[in-house]
């Protein structure tokens, strides 16, 4: 084809695709369609473990003398902190699994792909929140375990 002053086009050469582009390239499409679930069923996950320390913690401050009845007040409350981290964990992670209103323009593709970007940023921003949020409490038990056998 050649340009309105008759000098064809200048065509580039460009490297050949690789034999597996298709492949990575099917496997983002893959992502893309996938990601809202996977933040989900993530976030249902991490809420049934925490679920399942909660009630595994509570049961041992509750049928066993796992709190020294000796020891002052504020020592015994420290022994609420694992269910306090636990609980921010849990609240991260139903944020991740609330839904959202956002209007949707269907005709501007641009604006579609910036909010499902920013909604997954958001949702795995949450997971990652409530995973360390997990994680203090877990340390936090295993510190008090520790405490508990040292006295």
């Amino acid at each position: 084809m050649a340009t309105p002053t008759n000098q064809p086009d200048e065509i580039f050469e460009s490297a050949p695709p690789a034999p597996d582009d298709d492949l990575w390239l099917e496997y983002g499409r893959k992502q893309l369609t996938e990601s809202p679930a996977a933040v989900r069923s993530a976030a249902s996950a991490l809420l049934t473990g925490l679920g399942a320390m909660q009630g595994i913690y509570l049961g041992v401050l509750g049928f066993s003398k796992f709190i020294p009845e000796d020891i002052a007040l504020v020592k015994k409350a420290v022994f609420v902190a694992p269910l306090l981290l636990w609980m921010i964990a849990v609240y991260h992670c139903l944020q991740a699994l609330k839904t959202d209103l956002s209007p949707i323009n269907l005709h501007s593709p641009s604006q579609i792909r910036d909010g499902h970007e920013t909604w997954v940023r958001e949702k795995q921003g949450r997971l990652d929140h409530a995973f360390w949020w997990m994680f203090g409490g877990m340390v936090a038990a295993i510190a008090l375990v520790v405490f508990r056998l040292k006295i």
